[in-house]
């Protein structure tokens, strides 16, 4: 498993990657995902497409129960 490093540089956190885990030339910006105690970094224009992708997909109770906003009245044109 390669390993990368943390350090402190002008009062903000930064994480030296491995060559071998080192992102390509053009990604400039990462999403940061907190999972517990684990942090996911993703480029930015992946995030969805790794989600739509996944086998995974979501959990087999997500959004049995979902919250029902009533139709709000409005005044004629």
């Amino acid at each position: 498993m390669d390993v990368g490093t943390v350090f402190v540089n002008n009062r903000t956190q930064a994480v030296r990657l491995p060559v071998a885990g080192r992102f390509p030339e053009n990604v400039k910006k990462v999403v940061v995902r907190i999972i517990g105690k684990d942090r996911v970094l993703s480029p930015v224009e992946n995030t969805w497409d790794s989600f739509f992708l996944s086998e995974d997909g979501v959990s087999d109770d997500f959004m049995t129960e979902r919250a029902s906003q009533e139709q709000a009245e409005r005044e004629s044109f």
